[in-house]
């Protein structure tokens, strides 16, 4: 029998976001990706929120975010618990394990550039890319987007002899970790585990 709600952490954390409601937002941003509405634990004022009938999850342009079916009131506390987010590792084929750079020329009026390799993801996150060695912000509204193995400008880049850099970042996740026992507590910040034991016991009273 499972210890814990939701899938067992890998890592023994369950990572915590605080938002503040203003009484007509509904949408928010989230600090992380998560597959599905009961991967989280919401609460608004110490009140648990049902997932799907309360709140929905989703992503636009890459960016990960949840939907309240109705806006939190203004100035009501809001925290996330993220359940047992998983460490995950896409299955890296020849075409995705390592950084790959694509090189194309500029001509004035072309937008459009077929990439050599198909990215696993068209988030802007997974690219790094120059135009005339000055980078580029990805993402709707921004210098380029990214669908299938075509990336589109905004605008046409100038004229130039490869002067259009594209790097696919590495397509495996690699999550840094630090050795048990090694932080001491003048690296954590002052307040920090009150506010934790705070929100604990107000998950308590919220469970019951």
């Amino acid at each position: 029998m499972s210890n814990y709600i939701g899938a067992e952490p890998s890592y023994g954390v369950f990572d915590r976001q605080i938002l503040a409601g203003d009484g007509s937002t509904t949408q928010f941003t989230l600090d992380f990706i998560v597959a599905q509405p009961s991967s989280l634990l919401v609460s608004i004022d110490g009140v648990i929120q049902e997932p799907e009938y309360s709140y929905t999850t989703g992503q636009s342009a890459g960016t990960p975010h949840i939907n309240f079916s109705e806006a939190p009131d203004n100035n009501s506390r809001i925290f996330l618990i993220y359940m047992g987010r998983q460490v995950l590792t896409a299955q890296a084929s020849a075409a995705t394990a390592q950084t790959h750079l694509d090189e194309f020329n500029g001509n004035g009026s072309t937008t459009a550039f077929t990439l050599t390799n198909t990215p696993v993801s068209g988030a802007a996150v997974n690219f790094m890319v120059y135009i005339d060695n000055v980078y580029q912000r990805g993402g709707t509204g921004l210098a380029f987007t990214v669908s299938g193995s075509t990336i589109t400008f905004t605008s046409a880049p100038p004229s130039g002899t490869k002067n259009i850099q594209v790097y696919q970042l590495n397509g495996v996740n690699t999550l840094n970790t630090i050795a048990d026992g090694t932080v001491s507590v003048a690296k954590v910040q002052q307040g920090v585990f009150d506010q934790a034991e705070d929100d604990a016991t107000a998950l308590a009273i919220a469970l019951g």
